[in-house]
C-alpha cells in the first residue's frame, strides 16, 4: 500500500511538472508571453489559430478598435509553421507566436506591415510582440491563466471582458459552405431543450418570407417580459415564429393539448365588440402577446388555424392569402429550394434562429455551452438543394424498399422494411425522416396510394394478422391499424366504389374483408376453403360490386360483396402473373418458350412473343428472348426492344419521358446498372455498381430519376436529372 501511495506522488508529481510547462505556453516565463501581457484593459482577446480557416468571414472586426487590425488583414502568414495571432481588442497590441524561433529576416519582413514610426516590434524566442507604447496591465491579475482554457481544435478563440471580473469565452469553428460555429460559456443561462423548429413550423409557412426568428418557450420567457406574462405563454409547447410575409409581420404559435388558442382568446376577451368570428377566421383586440406583436399595442389580429399551429396577422387580407397559399401547397416544405435559402447550413436543433437576407445565425444551449452557428452571405444567397447520390447503412438487410413520391419533401422518398418488423422513411436526399416498427414483420409487397384524391401519398401494408395505413408524416391513417381475427395470406388491392377508397384482402380461411379507407371493416366473405395467395380484386360487373379471387389450388372465384349471394366458379387456371387492367383481370403466362395472355372470363389465350416473361406490372409485360428484352403495352403493342450485351437480367424497369424511352437493367452478373435511351446506348456516367436488381421511379414534378440497389446492407441511390 506504501508503495502505492509512494507510486502516486511521484506520478501526480510528474504531471504537475508537464502541465506546469505547458502553461508556458507562454515558453519558459517569457515576460512578453501573452499570459503576462493581456488583462483587463484589454475589454476582449481575439485569438486566431488558424487564419486560413477564417477568411470567409471577417473575425477581425470584433476587435476592430485596435489600429494594427488591417496590417494584420495584409500580413501573408504562409511561411510561418503554425502561427498563432493574438489582438487585444482595445490597446495597440499584437502578438505573432509560431513554432519555431523567430528569425531576424523573418521579424524584418513582418516590420515591413508596420510603418509608424512609434511601433515597435520585441521578439523572444517563439513570440513576437508588435506594440506602441506598451507598458505592462497596471492589474490584480498579473498573468491571463485563462488563455490555457481555450480549444486549441478550434478556428479562433475571443475573451469578452463582462466587467464583473469574469471572462466569457467564445470557441469558434469553421464549419462548411462559409458557416461558423460559436461555443461560448454561459454558465448562469438555463434555457429549455433545443427545438426542431424546421420540420414544426415549415409545414404551414408560407415559401416566400422574407426573414424568420423562432424562439423557444423558455428562451422567449427569459428575453421577453410581455411574451412570459401574458397568455400565449400559458399554450405555447416548443416556441413560436415571427417572419414578414409581403411586408407584414406574421406570427405563428403551436400549442399544448388542449389548450386550443382560440378558445383560450375568446374566453379572455373583455368585450363582445372585440370578437369577431367568419367561417374560416377569428379575429381578436386587446391582447399583446410579444413586446413587437402586435406593432400597434393590443390592436387588432386575426388568427387562422393551420393543421396544429395558429397564425396571427394584423390584417385581414394578409390572414386570407396566407390560407390561400396554404390549400396551393405554396409552403416552405414544399418548396425545397426556399427551405433551403432559409435554413441550410443551420442546425436543426436550436433554442434562437434569426434569419434574413443579409445574416443566418441560430443559438443552442447545451450542458452550459452556446452552440452559435452563423455566417454574413453577400446578400440574398439561395443555396439549391444537394442533388447528389447517396448512401445509407441499416441496421438489419432490408426485406423490401418501396419508392414514394413524397408531397412534403418535393421528391421521392423510400419506404424501407426488415425481417425484424421495422420500417422507416428515408427522404430524398438519404436522411432517416421517422422509424416505425409493426406488431410482427411486413408481409407480401407494400402499396403506394393516394387515399383521399389529392397527390398526397401513404403506403398501405400488411403483417401476418394486421393492415396498416400510414402517411408521409410516419402517422396512422384513419383507423388503422385493422386487426384481422384470421391469418392474412394475400396482399391488398385498392379501388373505388361509390366515390370512396376500399381495400380488399384474403386470409388462410378463404375469405376476402373489404375495408374503407378509416380501417373500418365493411364485410367479409367466404369464397372456398383453401387459402386466397393471390391479390384480390374489384370490379364492376353489370353495376354489382363483385371481387375475382383465386386459391391456393389455382381455382378462380367471382363473388359479391354487397350481395349477399354464393360465390361463382370459375374455371380452374394456370398462370403467372394476374393483374387487374382496365375492368378485367388478365392473365399471363409461359408455355413451351411462348408468352400468352387470357382474361378470366375468355378461354382463348392471346400470342404475345417468344422468351421468357420477367415480370408484368400495371404498364407494361417485359420479356427476355436471349439477349433481347421486349416490352409490350396491355393492348400487346411492342414498345420497346433492347438488345443486351449480357445475358443474366437481375431486373428491368421501363418509362418515357418527352418522347424518349429509357430502361433500368440490371447486369446480374457483373453487378452493374445500365439505363439506356432510345438508341440503345448508355447514358452519361453508366453503368454504375449495384447488387442483385435495380429498383428504380421516375419523379414527374422535380424530372429526377430515383434508382436503388443495395450494395452491402447499405441503400444507395443514384439521381439522374432531366
Amino acid at each position: 500500500m506504501k508503495r502505492f501511495l509512494l507510486f502516486g506522488l511521484v506520478l501526480a508529481a510528474v504531471l504537475w511538472t508537464l502541465y506546469s510547462g505547458y502553461d508556458l505556453f507562454l515558453y519558459k516565463g517569457n515576460t512578453i508571453a501573452p499570459k503576462r501581457v493581456f488583462c483587463e484593459q484589454d475589454e476582449s482577446i481575439l485569438v486566431v489559430n488558424r487564419v486560413n480557416e477564417i477568411k470567409e468571414v471577417d473575425y477581425f472586426e470584433l476587435v476592430d478598435k485596435n489600429p494594427y487590425v488591417n496590417a494584420v488583414k495584409t500580413l501573408d502568414t504562409k511561411p510561418y509553421s503554425q502561427l498563432k495571432i493574438y489582438l487585444s481588442g482595445s490597446r495597440p497590441i499584437i502578438i505573432l507566436e509560431k513554432e519555431s524561433v523567430w528569425k531576424e529576416s523573418e521579424v524584418e519582413t513582418i516590420s515591413n506591415h508596420f510603418k509608424d514610426d512609434k511601433t515597435s516590434l520585441t521578439k523572444e524566442e517563439n513570440i513576437l510582440l508588435i506594440s506602441t507604447n506598451f507598458s505592462s496591465c497596471e492589474s490584480d491579475t498579473s498573468a491571463t491563466d485563462f488563455f490555457i482554457e481555450g480549444d486549441k481544435k478550434a478556428s479562433a478563440n475571443f475573451w469578452l471582458n463582462q466587467k464583473n471580473g469574469n471572462w466569457k469565452r467564445t470557441d469558434v469553428y469553421a464549419l462548411d459552405k462559409g458557416f461558423f460555429e460559436y461555443r461560448s460559456s454561459q454558465p448562469i443561462k438555463t434555457y429549455g431543450n433545443a427545438v426542431n423548429d424546421i420540420s414544426t413550423f415549415a409545414p404551414v409557412l408560407p415559401s416566400n418570407i422574407s426573414t424568420y426568428n423562432f424562439n423557444e418557450r423558455f428562451f422567449a420567457e427569459n428575453n421577453d417580459s410581455i411574451f412570459a406574462n401574458n397568455l400565449m405563454s400559458s399554450w405555447v409547447d416548443l416556441g413560436f415564429v415571427m417572419v414578414t410575409y409581403e411586408d407584414e409581420t406574421i406570427l405563428i404559435s403551436d400549442y399544448r393539448s388542449q389548450q386550443e388558442p382560440g378558445l383560450i382568446l375568446l374566453e379572455k376577451s373583455e368585450s363582445e365588440d372585440s370578437v369577431k368570428i367568419m367561417d374560416d377566421l377569428r379575429s381578436f383586440t386587446g391582447f399583446q402577446f410579444t413586446k413587437d406583436f402586435p406593432k400597434k399595442p393590443k390592436g387588432r389580429v386575426y388568427l387562422v388555424e393551420l393543421e396544429d399551429k395558429v397564425v396571427f396577422t394584423e390584417k385581414e387580407s394578409i390572414a386570407r392569402q396566407i390560407l390561400v397559399d396554404y390549400q396551393l401547397g405554396k409552403t416552405l416544405t414544399l418548396n425545397p429550394t426556399r427551405k433551403e435559402q432559409f435554413f441550410g447550413g443551420l442546425p436543426a436543433q436550436v433554442n434562437h434562429r434569426a434569419i434574413d437576407i443579409n445574416e443566418k445565425n441560430s443559438l443552442t444551449w447545451k450542458k452550459k455551452l452556446l452552440f452559435e452557428v452563423s455566417t454574413k452571405p453577400p446578400g440574398e444567397r439561395i443555396v439549391e438543394a444537394e442533388k447528389t447520390n447517396w448512401s445509407i447503412g441499416l441496421e438489419a438487410s432490408p426485406k423490401g424498399l418501396i419508392p414514394i413520391p413524397d408531397h412534403l419533401r418535393n421528391g421521392t422518398s423510400v419506404f424501407v422494411y426488415d425481417k425484424n418488423a421495422n420500417y422507416k422513411l428515408i427522404s430524398p436526399n438519404g436522411k432517416t425522416i421517422w422509424k416505425g416498427r409493426t406488431n410482427k414483420p411486413i408481409e407480401g409487397k407494400p402499396i403506394v396510394i393516394d387515399v383521399f384524391e389529392n397527390k398526397k401519398h401513404q403506403v398501405l401494408f400488411r403483417t401476418e394478422n394486421s393492415v396498416y395505413l400510414i402517411d408521409l408524416n410516419g402517422n396512422s391513417v384513419g383507423g388503422f391499424p385493422y386487426k384481422s381475427d384470421s391469418k392474412i395470406t394475400s396482399d391488398l388491392s385498392e379501388f373505388i366504389w361509390n366515390g370512396t377508397k376500399r381495400f380488399v384482402f384474403g386470409s388462410e380461411k378463404g375469405e376476402i374483408t373489404m375495408l374503407n379507407s378509416a380501417g373500418q371493416e365493411l364485410t367479409i366473405i367466404k369464397v372456398g376453403k383453401s387459402p386466397i395467395n393471390t391479390i384480390p380484386y374489384a370490379l364492376n360487373v353489370g353495376g354489382a360490386l363483385r371481387v375475382w379471387v383465386s386459391n391456393q389450388e389455382k381455382k378462380q372465384f367471382l363473388a359479391y360483396l354487397e350481395t349477399p349471394a354464393s360465390p361463382e366458379s370459375l374455371e380452374k387456371k394456370n398462370y403467372d402473373y394476374a393483374i387487374k387492367i382496365g375492368g378485367t383481370v388478365k392473365f399471363y403466362f409461359e408455355n413451351e418458350g411462348k408468352i400468352y395472355s387470357q382474361s378470366y372470363m375468355n378461354e382463348n389465350s392471346t400470342f404475345i412473343g417468344k422468351g421468357k416473361l420477367l415480370k408484368v406490372d400495371k404498364e407494361y409485360i417485359y420479356l427476355k428472348d436471349n439477349n433481347n428484352i421486349q416490352i409490350y403495352d396491355h393492348n400487346h403493342n411492342l414498345r420497346h426492344s433492347q438488345n443486351l450485351s449480357f445475358n443474366e437480367v437481375g431486373s428491368v424497369d421501363f418509362f418515357k419521358y418527352n418522347d424518349t424511352h429509357y430502361t433500368v437493367i440490371m447486369d446480374y452478373l457483373q453487378n452493374k446498372i445500365n439505363l439506356f435511351n432510345d438508341v440503345q446506348e448508355n447514358i452519361e456516367g453508366f453503368p454504375k455498381e449495384g447488387r442483385e436488381k435495380a429498383i428504380s421511379y421516375f419523379h414527374r414534378d422535380s424530372k429526377t430519376m430515383y434508382i436503388y440497389t443495395l450494395i452491402s446492407k447499405s441503400i444507395v441511390c443514384y439521381k439522374i436529372y432531366f
